[in-house]
């Protein structure tokens, strides 16, 4: 794993709100940092940041992001910079350039206005979770950096050796030197069987040598559940999987009749299973 955080921009608000986020966890931390631009040359629904098929627009968009390194470069010289502009589609190019350079962890940001989260730089993010086999770091308008200390891991328990990302969590918590808190929900055991104390077995051998603490709440609406047991535990950052749980899709619809506050400070790491 190389020591650098990937971050694809569109020179936007957003996309800038989440590089300074990422400057300070790079800085925290003593991580490098690439910028990633995509001009994005065919339609193909949501998988676009923005189209255009004139040289003008890349040599543009190559002089934004010079302009852009140039100015890190000079800001934050503990850290490295680097920049790279490419065009094709999103989700692919941006897969390859993963694929050459191997990130820690790709960071992108949100706007977490209202509830139509699905809003955000669009339907990148979700695109992004769901096919980019990398870590992906995604960062609310209104975080706010500190130390990393607390991880929640949301679990549900079952066939916990195939779901969970161990190599992974473990690496952040690692990094991070951050206790993991593993937190269950449930409502009146439904989704309690006869295999759950054997699946907490093997969930506590698998984090064995690392500070964990459990969690099991009663509560019938799991995105709630998780909302508060965050904001009531200052949790730092939270631990999903995206391709596991269809709840991770539920956090971004317009359906929800309340803003889940720990969209508007807490960043979602989603891993997906090795």
């Amino acid at each position: 794993m190389m020591n650098t955080l990937l971050i694809p921009t569109d020179f936007s608000p957003i996309a800038d709100n989440a590089i300074t986020y990422a400057i300070e966890l790079a800085s925290y931390y003593k991580l490098d940092i690439d910028l990633f631009h995509v001009a994005v040359v065919a339609t193909t629904g949501a998988d676009m940041m923005y189209i255009d098929v004139s040289n003008d627009f890349i040599q543009s968009a190559e002089a934004e992001m010079a302009k852009k390194i140039s100015e890190l470069n000079s800001k934050y010289p503990s850290i490295q910079f680097n920049g790279k502009v490419t065009t094709g589609q999103f989700i692919g190019s941006l897969q390859q350039y993963c694929n050459d350079t191997h990130p820690i962890a790709v960071v992108m940001g949100i706007t977490g206005e209202g509830t139509a989260i699905d809003k955000l730089i669009g339907s990148n993010v979700i695109l992004a979770m769901k096919n980019i086999h990398e870590p992906l770091l995604v960062v609310p308008r209104k975080a706010i950096f500190k130390p990393i200390t607390n991880l929640c891991f949301a679990c549900d328990m079952k066939k916990v050796v195939n779901s969970t990302p161990i190599l992974s969590i473990k690496a952040f918590a690692k990094l991070f030197n951050a206790k993991i808190h593993m937190l269950n929900i449930d409502f009146e055991n439904r989704h309690y069987s006869a295999n759950t104390p054997t699946e907490l077995e093997t969930l506590n051998e698998m984090f064995e040598g690392l500070e964990t603490q459990y969690h099991f709440i009663e509560h019938e609406n799991v995105q709630e559940a998780i909302d508060e047991f965050i904001e009531a535990n200052s949790m730092d950052l939270l631990i999903m999987l995206p391709k596991k749980h269809s709840m991770f899709e539920g956090l971004f619809r317009k359906s929800h009749t309340k803003e889940m506050l720990y969209h508007s400070h807490v960043p979602i790491l989603a891993l997906h299973q090795q």
